[in-house]
């Protein structure tokens, strides 16, 4: 079973958990979310792995993260995963082990791995592998894609806005050197590419879909009246969804990622658009390719939404006969196990807290209710003055 260890890096007080199908972390600003889904997203990472095995700068991905200097010197971190791989941080140094094998083994198996990456990508690309020259020049000139790629996990960043708003500039971006944060930049080539493996892309929930037709970075509006705009014109929310949706996809079919993190969904969109995008994500995770997926937000509604699925799963199970009555409500696809799900809150009086009801399998509703009481009990105060005032 996959799972993490972590004690003492940055605002990460102590987790210990085990991975699931779905993960979902919530929790204010700087409680540590963020940091546990670059850490789980750099635990993924093959060529990182070789850093370790030949003590070569492992914490220059760190840096690259932005979050090396969360590390303490009590700072304990402890990772199982796939193909039996341990990591493990302790007194200031990373070990790396997988069963029965030597460190030379571990380093000339990721090694193998990453040459198997880069020939399949290169292929993919239309290029002669054996033309070294041509291979080169084509992994200096795709590099920021080549070396997401060697991840297992698809990282979709909170600071993503940007690429709606500089996406059509990115080939100049890269010339100038500008210094952008490099898993922007990853996820701006990672956005060129699935606009070429899409020459049209809808996304009807939002009003639009990306059309190559009529330009690079063209959207169309949907409607009655034909509209066309560039992506720097649309809005925040569609700034930030639609790239990750065409991104996610585009992995997908492509079997780049059998993981996803993604920070922050609800960036800038309207709680029912929230939930078509949580439905995606859900139909991504629900796959047999996907191993993982981890979910930040800051979003009550997410939570709403995601124990919709989560109770339509549950009653579809319990009652076969409410099977076609619970589908037309939500559709299987958009449907998961909460089996399959873990939801974690982060930052209270319990660092990491579950927060399933163990009783139901869905989010608690006390949970869900907090902030809304907070909210409503202040309302009522001020109500009651008001019709005080209005008495008099």
């Amino acid at each position: 079973m996959d799972k993490i260890k972590i004690h003492n890096f940055g605002p990460i007080k102590d987790i210990d958990i085990k991975l699931s199908k779905l993960m979902v972390f919530i929790g204010p600003q700087g409680a540590g979310k963020s940091a546990f889904a670059k850490l789980l997203t750099i635990f993924s990472d093959i060529y990182w792995w070789t850093n370790i095995c030949k003590n070569n700068n492992p914490l220059s991905e760190f840096k690259k993260m932005e979050i090396v200097n969360y590390f303490a010197p009590d700072t304990y971190i402890e990772y199982y995963g796939r193909n039996d791989v341990n990591i493990r941080y302790r007194d200031g140094k990373f070990s790396i082990s997988i069963k029965d094998l030597s460190q030379q083994e571990i380093y000339d198996y990721c090694k193998m791995l990453i040459s198997s990456s880069y020939s399949d990508n290169i292929i993919d690309m239309g290029l002669d592998i054996v033309d070294n020259q041509q291979v080169e020049k084509s992994i200096k000139d795709n590099l920021n894609f080549l070396r997401a790629n060697l991840r297992y996990a698809c990282y979709i960043p909170a600071e993503r806005n940007l690429a709606g708003a500089v996406s059509s500039s990115l080939a100049n971006i890269i010339l100038s050197k500008i210094p952008l944060p490099n898993t922007l930049m990853e996820y701006l080539s990672l956005f060129e590419r699935a606009k070429n493996h899409f020459p049209i892309y809808n996304a009807t929930f939002l009003g639009v879909e990306y059309d190559k037709n009529h330009g690079s970075n063209c959207i169309s509006v949907l409607g009655d009246i034909e509209k066309y705009l560039s992506l720097e014109e649309c809005s925040s929310g569609i700034q930030s969804a639609l790239p990750m949706l065409m991104i996610t996809d585009f992995a997908r079919e492509e079997k780049y990622f059998d993981s996803y993190v993604v920070e922050e969904p609800e960036q800038n969109l309207f709680p029912t658009n929230q939930r078509e995008v949580l439905n995606k994500l859900i139909s991504i995770a629900n796959s047999d390719e996907c191993t993982y997926m981890v979910i930040t937000t800051h979003s009550p509604y997410l939570l709403s939404a995601l124990n919709v699925s989560m109770l339509a799963n549950n009653l579809r199970k319990v009652d076969v006969n409410k099977k076609e009555e619970v589908d037309s409500i939500v559709p299987p696809q958009f449907q998961i196990d909460s089996a399959d799900v873990s939801v974690y809150s982060l930052g209270g009086r319990e660092y990491c807290e579950s927060i399933k009801d163990e009783r139901t399998g869905i989010v608690s509703v006390n949970y869900l209710d907090v902030v809304s009481d907070s909210i409503g009990a202040d309302f009522n105060k001020l109500y009651h003055l008001y019709l005080k005032t209005l008495q008099k």
